[in-house]
């Protein structure tokens, strides 16, 4: 481990992820459904994520949004010298990138015209669990010092009391790799094969907590530069959430609600049993922690406002009706059926399918929703209830409304990540214009969506000869039905166009739909 690196794992780089918990579209839309007033995107604004990682989201995020302002800080150059190859590539004027500790930034280590009035959001995804107490109190530093008045703040991090019963594995784990040093993957794979051992010949551990044992059979699909981050940092903290509130009390914010829509709605995530007894609790930070008791939480995304402004209900439902949608899948795969805490929440067919009928054909309003002949015997409460539900699903999302810059930016940097999928497997996320964040596309979809980026006609036969030639040069195959592997490259290539043919018609207008084509 490397002294620069404070106890926290620097020698394999983090995964390429684009998340849409950070999209300020996204954010703003869950604080309006919430009754709080988010920051405005409609005119300039400025945004920061602090452990940027691979800078993936943001580059995402700035191609997508020109009218904003965007800063990454990360202390691994690793990272951020990806984030920055990337960024010249498509072109990106409005995104910046710094290696920096968050102490440094703490202690005024960013340029003042990059702060300029102050951040609108700062964005912390999973790092703030993942760190030392010092960073923590150094991340809250920053909060107060560059966050406006009336900005917004996504904080998500393991959670209590949810990873209670996994604490132990990972300090084992842990343990187990400062005693075997190595690259950290191949300590994490040491360290998993020896708790695997554990697990079989009966350790008292797993057979009083079989949630363990099940958590060892997840890992072993994980990629491993998330494991490695996840579970070989010295400070790895599960942290409740009234510490986490607590902590950013300090910076003057104020819990608005959760990103994860539904834990908005105890009747969708809290058994009905237990309901009355959280009818009982005045204090607000209570409640929310008797909430994650209640659903054994394991991971938190909580939205904090500074300064939060409570909307009149008249006022945020006319924000939400003039809020443009669409369908983010194909119509075939949207259904009335929404996952949600409890298990699954189906909708009636009168209520869901003209919606989602709609979403399919158009761009519609919610407030154009609501004015549909078949909404009529719907409340504006239930119509947009279940419109946050597909939201939460990922089958919809508010329009970005993009101007023609953001996508000719989008398109640059589409087209510079299409090139590096070709030979790098870790890239899955494209920039959406439309809807303002990253789409992830399986190892096949990735493929073909390079092809079409590069100018490759939307022709089954010469697409499906593209792919399998990109398959080949990375190494990889295709199955037949009975699992074997496919060797032939004419049997490869027929494969492959079967695949094209079935699901292109269904794929296509959806990523034409979103702007990435």
């Amino acid at each position: 481990m490397s002294a620069w690196s404070d106890g926290y794992n620097a020698d394999i780089a983090y995964t390429h992820g684009a998340y849409r918990e950070l999209s300020p579209g996204y954010l703003s839309y869950v604080c309006l459904l919430n009754g709080i007033r988010p920051p405005r995107t409609d005119r300039p604004f400025r945004y920061c994520e602090l452990g940027c990682g691979q800078g993936m989201t943001l580059n995402i995020l700035a191609a997508t949004h020109p009218q904003g302002r965007f800063t990454g800080i990360d202390f691994n150059p690793l990272h951020v010298a990806g984030a920055r190859r990337l960024a010249e590539e498509a072109e990106l004027s409005n995104v910046a990138f710094h290696e920096r500790s968050f102490q440094e930034v703490a202690a005024g280590g960013l340029p003042a015209d990059e702060v300029g009035g102050g951040f609108d959001f700062i964005v912390l995804h999973g790092v703030y669990s993942w760190v030392s107490p010092e960073n923590r109190r150094a991340m809250v530093d920053i909060l107060e010092k560059t966050l406006k008045p009336g900005g917004l703040v996504f904080v998500s991090y393991n959670a209590m009391p949810g990873w209670a019963p996994l604490l132990p594995l990972q300090k084992l784990m842990l343990a187990h790799a400062a005693a075997n040093p190595a690259r950290s993957d191949r300590q994490f794979d040491a360290a998993l094969g020896f708790v695997n051992r554990l697990n079989d010949a009966g350790a008292g551990y797993f057979a009083a907590n079989p949630t363990a044992g099940q958590h060892l059979a997840t890992m072993a699909g994980q990629d491993r530069r998330y494991l490695t981050h996840e579970y070989l940092n010295t400070h790895w903290e599960p942290l409740g959430h009234a510490q986490v509130a607590q902590d950013l009390a300090r910076a003057k914010l104020g819990y608005a609600c959760s990103a994860n829509i539904p834990h908005n709605f105890d009747d969708l995530s809290v058994r009905p049993e237990l309901r009355p007894i959280l009818a009982e609790i005045a204090d607000p930070t209570l409640a929310e922690t008797v909430r994650d008791f209640a659903m054994n939480q394991v991971f938190r995304r909580d939205i904090f406002i500074r300064g939060l402004d409570r909307m009149p209900d008249a006022e945020a439902a006319a924000e939400l009706r003039r809020l443009r949608f669409t369908l983010m899948v194909p119509r075939e795969k949207a259904g009335l059926a929404v996952p949600v805490p409890l298990g699954e929440l189906r909708h009636d067919a009168g209520l869901g399918l003209p919606i989602l009928d709609a979403l399919a054909t158009g761009t519609p309003t919610l407030g154009g929703i609501e004015a549909m002949p078949e909404m009529a015997r719907h409340d504006f409460g239930t119509i947009s209830r279940f419109l946050a539900l597909l939201v939460s699903a990922n089958h919809a999302h508010p329009l970005a409304d993009p101007s023609e810059e953001a996508h000719q930016a989008a398109g640059r940097l589409n087209r510079a990540i299409a090139r590096r999928m070709l030979v790098d497997e870790s890239l899955f996320f494209l920039a959406a214009p439309t809807a303002g964040l990253g789409i992830g596309a399986d190892s096949l979809e990735r493929l073909v969506l390079a092809g079409l980026l590069a100018g490759h006609p939307v022709d089954v036969q010469p697409l499906s000869g593209f792919v399998t030639d990109a398959l080949r040069a990375l190494g990889r195959t295709v199955f037949a039905e009975d699992g074997s592997p496919i060797s032939d490259p004419e049997v490869m290539r027929s494969l492959v166009a079967a695949k094209l043919a079935d699901f292109l018609p269904q794929k296509l207008p959806v990523w034409q739909r979103l702007g990435i084509l």
